[in-house]
């Protein structure tokens, strides 16, 4: 999309009328005046027969609303001074706009020259380059043209179609949003919006969502530079029919976008940046914001201790008067009207980019909050950084399409940015989604740090049980488990079966305990399937209960029992020959009672049950009522044992 700049009557318009024959200026009121007020647009077509999009927008100080509405999609300016006038007031808050709104490349048309000799255009063709200095048209070339005898037209295409050249496609990765410029019905067809889509694409028969409200409508048809056309996409100048809202219900400043993305919302998060202005602007000032092609009363709260400098840039809060529908990475724009400058008059005093919507009311100096947002401004530009941003944000396990409709971006690019970062070692695949490796590596810490503690309180077990440590940490398996191997491959854990101990760590069993460990497991292997129960072993071996029962963990911890339940405490080989039982009994009929099950093994319920229980929490079996169907462990094993 090209843009026009510049002070009212220097000839934006009459230039677009040369370059595309197009006159932009529709309403009444604008011929009678010979100014333009609305947004103008025309198609334009380049010496490579590619169709850009002109926007032309009013110059007039009282209209400055439109002019940032219609700025928010330009990728490159065309800065008119006239050459009678040389640079005004309006084209230096033109510059700053757009500077503001993340143009970087454009050129200057110095028009006007059949009304002044060669000298004069050369010394204002002089004051422009000094004017530009320092600003990203600073190298922009200088065309001088004349919109009356077309005198040096040829010069401006050629510089023109070097500027576009250079320019590069908006990408289409993110979900499809348009800002509303016009909204308008036309007998026969219907209600018709026309606007610049931000980002992604639409296509005839999509249902958008319209923001703000809950209402959705149907694109029905669609035109692309005035020319019907089945698919429409970002930096294109679009008019869609839509149906099921009426006409009334729709205005500029209002969004069409994907369905269940975005949102509007009265508060979000930015990187404002200040305009070289006499003072600084004051914590909850109030504002004009423009954002997209909508305009909201705005209070700036800072999110440090002090507010940006003039010239200088910081995180703030936008707090707005009425919902708008804005999303991260949009810029924007703030007018004031404080005191010393314009003598009081509304103008420009910064900008910058929209990074996180939280619509909640933050708290100034939160190191997290602001670390959040700075990490936000170095990956929003890039589609690989800004998934790994909202995947590391999510601190567990997200699908493609949850991650799609957190990070706002279309499915295809986000599966392409998960295996990029899977390539890297930044992400993990497992079985419920992707995961973060630092959220991989936050686990660990917390793993490492959960083993210390436990080993402080429990000097004579061997180390944590995985199905304990799974119930004392936040982070679910698919966390813990890739968190482990990690640990186990960096030698900061040890392991001993089913349990996890930090190394040098753990009980160092004497003569006495040894002893005992033993005479616990002979007595336990001779029971099989029917062993003693705690107090009954403690009796046994005329040892107190505490001391039996702490022996019994350590016979757990290293894998040589297994505690169902705090009274049945089975020895492992036995517990083994349960599951080749289970197993059985699934290959013949595929599902078991409990009855079944206890006949099987010639036990009462008493132990049957807590069996059964355990191999639930395994998952070698699943309970509905007092039936049993395979589990994913009984599943996989089952697997493994078909024939070829």
């Amino acid at each position: 999309m090209l843009g026009t700049a510049g002070h009212v009557d220097h000839g934006k318009t009459a230039l677009v009328r040369l370059l595309t024959g197009c006159e932009t200026d529709r309403l009444a009121d604008e011929k009678k005046r010979g100014l333009t007020i609305e947004l103008g647009f025309a198609p334009c077509r380049m010496a490579d027969e590619r169709i850009v999009g002109i926007v032309d927008v009013p110059g007039h100080v009282d209209f400055i609303r439109n002019m940032v509405a219609g700025s928010h999609g330009v990728d490159v300016v065309i800065l008119v001074v006239a050459a009678d006038d040389g640079v005004m007031p309006q084209t230096r808050e033109h510059l700053d706009i757009l500077t503001l709104m993340g143009v970087r490349d454009g050129l200057v048309v110095l028009t006007k020259t059949d009304l002044v000799d060669a000298e004069t255009c050369e010394l204002v063709a002089e004051e422009i380059r000094d004017f530009a200095r320092g600003t990203f048209l600073e190298d922009a070339p200088v065309c001088p043209v004349s919109n009356v005898t077309a005198e040096g037209f040829d010069g401006f295409f050629e510089a023109l179609n070097e500027v576009t050249s250079r320019c590069r496609p908006r990408p289409i990765d993110g979900l499809f949003r348009l800002w509303i410029e016009r909204v308008f019905s036309i007998p026969g067809v219907g209600t018709v919006c026309s606007g610049i889509p931000d980002s992604g694409e639409v296509s005839v028969g999509e249902h958008l969502a319209v923001l703000p409200g809950e209402r959705t409508c149907r694109v029905r048809g669609m035109e692309v530079y005035g020319e019907r056309s089945d698919m429409g996409r970002a930096d294109e100048c679009l008019a869609l029919d839509v149906t099921d809202v009426p006409v009334e219900e729709l205005g500029r400043g209002m969004v069409l976008c994907a369905p269940g993305a975005f949102s509007a919302v009265t508060m979000c998060e930015a990187e404002l940046r200040m305009l070289d202005v006499p003072r600084e602007l004051k914590d909850h000032a109030e504002v004009h914001l423009h954002v997209g092609t909508d305009e909201v009363m705005a209070n700036v709260a800072m999110l440090r201790s002090r507010p940006p400098a003039p010239g200088g840039s910081d995180f703030v809060q936008l707090r707005m008067s009425r919902p708008l529908a804005v999303a991260p990475g949009e810029r924007f724009v703030i007018r004031s009207s404080m005191a010393g400058l314009a003598g009081g008059r509304l103008t420009t005093i910064g900008g910058g980019r929209i990074l996180s919507t939280s619509n909640l009311r933050l708290r100034r100096k939160r190191p997290w909050t602001l670390e959040s947002l700075a990490a936000r401004r170095e990956a929003i530009d890039s589609t690989v950084e800004w998934v790994g941003l909202h995947l590391r944000e999510a601190g567990k396990p997200l699908k493609a399409d949850e991650l799609a409709t957190k990070a706002q971006r279309r499915l295809p690019a986000v599966n392409e940015a998960l295996q990029e970062l899977g390539e890297q070692a930044r992400a993990v695949r497992t079985e419920s989604g992707w995961v973060h490796s630092d959220t991989i590596a936050a686990a660990a810490e917390a793993i490492e740090a959960e083993l210390a503690e436990f080993h402080d309180a429990n000097t004579r077990r061997l180390g944590l049980a995985l199905s304990e440590l799974s119930a004392a940490s936040d982070f679910g398996r698919d966390v813990l488990t890739p968190a482990l191997e990690r640990l186990a491959s960096d030698g900061r854990i040890v392991r001993h079966g089913s349990v996890v101990a930090l190394p040098g760590r753990g009980a160092q069993l004497g003569e006495v305990d040894r002893n005992l460990y033993e005479r616990i497991e002979q007595r336990l292997a001779s029971a099989g399937l029917e062993p003693p129960r705690p107090p009954e072993l403690a009796e046994e071996l005329s040892e107190p209960p505490e001391r039996i029962e702490a022996m019994l963990d350590v016979l757990s911890d290293a894998g040589r029992v297994v505690r169902l339940d705090r009274k049945v405490t089975m020895h492992a080989d036995a517990v083994a020959e349960a599951r080749e039982v289970v197993l059985e009994l699934f290959a013949a009929a595929g599902v078991f009672e409990t009855v079944r099950f206890r006949d099987a093994l010639g036990v009462s319920r008493k132990y049957a049950v807590p069996l059964l229980d355990y191999f639930d929490t395994v998952r070698l079996t699943v309970r509905s009522g007092s039936r049993r169907t395979p589990g994913a462990e009984a599943r996989r094993l089952l697997m493994e044992r078909k024939p070829e």
